[in-house]
């Protein structure tokens, strides 16, 4: 996997200037990339240690990896379970394989705060499902708008689009989408697809990160100006 080395200053400032989504003055972002091994947790990892708010919940739609959980828990081991709900409300659900809903299970999702930090990563554990269960990442704004009007800023991982569809049912509701791009061969054309299929899904393409980039905000500037 590639490591992203980008100014984070220029993510959040860019952030901040995006138009609210909701009430509240949290913000949601999501990273996300076109195939996999682009370095989409690691650019979340990097974002959610460095937001520097007194709340920062830290998200990865891919419920059964948690691969942004182990990724943060290098550096520093994560505390007890806490209510992964905001408001009440959960951003997945599950059924049994025929879609039929199944109930929520107490604390499947939850979040485990980093260190000493304030990040707060969420855990999905699935042990409690029967087998052949699905979990579903919701296509509804409840859970988001709940966190903005908590103050949380969220940063979430999604799967890349060549294994998942994840990321396209909450684009629209993420205050600002960051596709994440190597410079591995090939990756040029599949970023361009991944734009036009999140345009599509209603995102707010913010602009794109170079995993090997030494300008990254001239990068994310150039994708904001194509994009509009």
């Amino acid at each position: 996997m590639t490591k992203p080395d980008f100014d984070i200053g220029a993510v959040f400032e860019a952030l901040r200037a995006q138009p609210r989504k909701s009430n509240g003055v949290g913000r949601a972002i999501m990273f996300i990339a076109a195939r996999r091994g682009e370095g989409v947790t690691s650019a979340a990892r990097q974002a959610a240690l460095g937001m520097g708010q007194s709340a920062v919940c830290a998200i990865d739609l891919d419920l059964r990896r948690n691969g942004l959980a182990r990724a943060l828990a290098q550096t520093g081991a994560l505390g007890p379970k806490l209510d992964g709900a905001m408001g009440g409300v959960h951003f997945c659900a599950a059924n049994d394989g025929t879609g039929q809903a199944l109930p929520q299970c107490d604390g499947a999702y939850s979040y485990r705060r980093v260190g000493g930090s304030e990040v707060y990563v969420g855990v999905y554990d699935g042990r409690c499902l029967p087998k052949g269960a699905r979990v579903l990442i919701s296509a509804a704004p409840d859970y988001w708008d709940a966190a903005r009007e908590n103050g949380a800023f969220v940063v979430v991982d999604a799967p890349a689009l060549q294994w998942s569809k994840a990321g396209l049912r909450v684009a629209r509701h993420m205050d600002a989408v960051v596709l994440v791009v190597s410079s591995e061969p090939g990756a040029a054309p599949a970023a361009l697809s991944a734009k036009a299929e999140l345009l599509a899904a209603g995102a707010h393409l913010m602009g794109l990160i170079y995993s090997k980039a030494s300008m990254p905000a001239a990068a994310m500037d150039r994708l904001l100006r194509q994009a509009s």
